[in-house]
């Protein structure tokens, strides 16, 4: 008897190996595999800016980067810290100069992964914006909702903004599994479908630079169990994170990938472990022989440091 509606772990068009550069960018749901591969020791990047979570803001936040003239963000004042409209609340100071100096170093740093990354990956998480003087916002940073516009993105505008963006390189676009309850159920269902429809057009017009990796199918038609969510009913569990990283690695990884994430993933939880007593000789010996082996690891595997 069959229990599930199994989602088929297809290979993408263009796989990742080790010796790949990655940026990651979207929402939280991206940090689950941009954490995941960081400390495998693999050449990532995953959300400079923080978390993003409309297509929209990912692409400013791509064509800012990548530009000389730029400009100027709205900002707000909140607490005594400045926030600028355009970033996560993870992105903020105690001055306007102090704020816009912390943008031009994070995007200093981001830029040789937005340029010339091997394989850009990106999870949109809504189709729903809010603008603020005709801008689209990252975040609202709880300033009144009369100062912002709702809408919708519409399928066109997103294949329209992220044409450009998808031509130059190896895009793997997937869509958040996680519900945005405050749009409404119906409301989240529309926006997932505008979503998933602007992907699919992006991959009509671009079949050799764009992939589709399905997560959002893998939790929402085959994980149906309440099991693979947190106690908010919204967010993936432990176990569903999981099946998410084994739908990446059989579809978006090379053989060697796969081969190298499974010879480090011993030394990781090795590395991560917190002892007792991490001044003890014992644990010191093991910390100096781990890392010996990671550094073999990554040597035989040619990943880039």
């Amino acid at each position: 008897m069959k229990l599930r509606t199994e989602i088929p772990h297809t290979p993408l068009n263009r796989l990742i190996g080790p010796r790949d550069s990655i940026m990651l960018l979207g929402s939280c749901f991206t940090e689950h595999i941009g954490e995941w591969l960081q400390s495998s020791w693999l050449d990532v990047m995953y959300n400079p800016w923080g978390v993003l979570f409309n297509p929209a803001s990912i692409a400013l936040s791509l064509q800012r980067c990548t530009s000389d003239d730029w400009p100027q963000p709205q900002m707000v004042q909140r607490n005594g810290r400045y926030y600028s409209f355009e970033h996560h609340s993870c992105i903020s100071a105690e001055s306007e100069t102090a704020l816009l100096d912390l943008i031009y170093q994070t995007d200093q740093r981001a830029r040789p992964y937005a340029t010339s990354a091997d394989h850009l990956l990106v999870t949109w998480g809504t189709a729903w914006v809010y603008e603020r003087n005709g801008q689209v916002v990252a975040n609202c940073h709880k300033a009144p909702a009369s100062e912002f516009f709702r809408r919708r993105l519409s399928v066109q505008e997103i294949v329209e903004m992220w044409s450009p963006i998808v031509q130059q390189r190896h895009v793997v676009l997937t869509v958040s599994p996680i519900r945005h309850i405050g749009d409404g159920l119906h409301g989240n269902q529309v926006s997932k479908a505008t979503l998933l429809l602007a992907i699919e057009q992006l991959q009509e017009r671009y079949p050799e630079q764009v992939d589709y990796l399905p997560a959002y199918e893998l939790l929402n038609d085959d994980l149906r169990d309440y099991r693979f969510y947190a106690e908010d009913l919204v967010h993936p569990s432990p176990l569903a994170i999981e099946a998410v990283r084994e739908l990446f690695t059989d579809c978006a990884c090379t053989q060697d990938l796969q081969q190298y994430l499974t010879e480090a993933r011993p030394l990781v939880k090795t590395l991560q472990h917190r002892p007792s007593d991490p001044t003890s000789a014992e644990y010191q010996q093991l910390l100096a022989q781990t890392s010996a082996r990671r550094d073999q690891l990554l040597a035989k595997w040619g990943v880039r440091r």
